[in-house]
């Protein structure tokens, strides 16, 4: 047990950031990153080639892309297709084979119950196409007494993995060491994320700050890893920096080598 490899969460670089994707992959390499995590709708206009390079040029891989909202929804895609089949057709030219999804949040049982239906079908045609979709937690779904958490862990097919947000998992309340023994078997990835307090907030509060520097039980969460896991995408994800975002980054890859190795 306790192989990884570290990857980063490009969010820090902002809404701009495909149009630095040069400058920023250099300093994901420099930082000592294997690969990146790249929301898809940042990479969606960037041909897979030109994407391939650019991370080929660093020594890069894309480890993961992360998607949102409803994967059958052809008007959210703007096209006859359906999101998913058109992000699976990018993520098999990069041979990328993580695909995280968030989002999902209680409003009603009805929609709960649709919801989980598009994540059920989404990830047993990712997994047909050699992909495994994961589902990345934040606060909101331990909300509404975990109606949504409640219905990831018991109402979703086996094909649908996750990727536990460390820092999420303590925002939203749930004891992080017990919460990944429920999920042992079904974790494809992790999120290291830090926050600067405990208490449950909106996104747009959203309190992050360096690996280490925070509060959230990120050393229980590597322990555990360890004993349980190996050959996982360990990824440091920090939405906001109040330093650049190169350094912020170099921060969290020094705290990931130090945790997990």
């Amino acid at each position: 047990m306790g192989q990884f490899q570290i990857a980063c969460q490009t969010i820090t670089w902002g809404a701009n950031q495909r149009n630095e994707f040069p400058a920023v992959f250099e300093q994901v390499k420099k930082a000592g990153y294997a690969g990146v995590e790249i929301g898809f709708r940042h990479i969606r206009e960037t041909a897979p080639a030109e994407l391939a390079k650019m991370l080929g040029d660093q020594g890069l891989v894309l480890a993961a892309s992360h998607v949102g909202g409803n994967l059958f929804d052809t008007q959210q895609a703007g096209q006859e297709r359906s999101m998913i089949d058109e992000v699976l057709d990018y993520l098999d030219q990069m041979g990328t084979k993580l695909l995280m999804y968030s989002g999902l949040r209680y409003n009603s049982d009805e929609q709960l119950a649709a919801d989980v239906d598009m994540l059920n079908r989404a990830a047993e045609g990712a997994r047909a196409r050699g992909v495994s979709l994961l589902y990345h937690n934040h606060d909101f779904e331990f909300f509404e007494e975990g109606r949504a958490a409640d219905a990831l862990l018991h109402k979703t097919v086996e094909a649908l993995g996750w990727c536990p947000d460390i820092g999420w998992l303590m925002k939203g309340g749930a004891p992080v060491p017990e919460f990944l023994d429920k999920i042992r078997d079904r974790i494809g990835a992790v999120h290291f994320k830090d926050f600067a307090t405990d208490g449950a907030a909106e996104e747009r509060e959203c309190d992050t700050v360096e690996l280490g520097e925070g509060v959230a039980p990120l050393g229980q969460a590597a322990e555990w890893l360890k004993a349980n896991k190996s050959g996982l995408w360990v990824i440091a994800e920090q939405d906001n920096a109040a330093v650049p975002a190169g350094e912020a980054a170099a921060k969290n890859a020094a705290y990931l080598k130090k945790v997990v190795g």
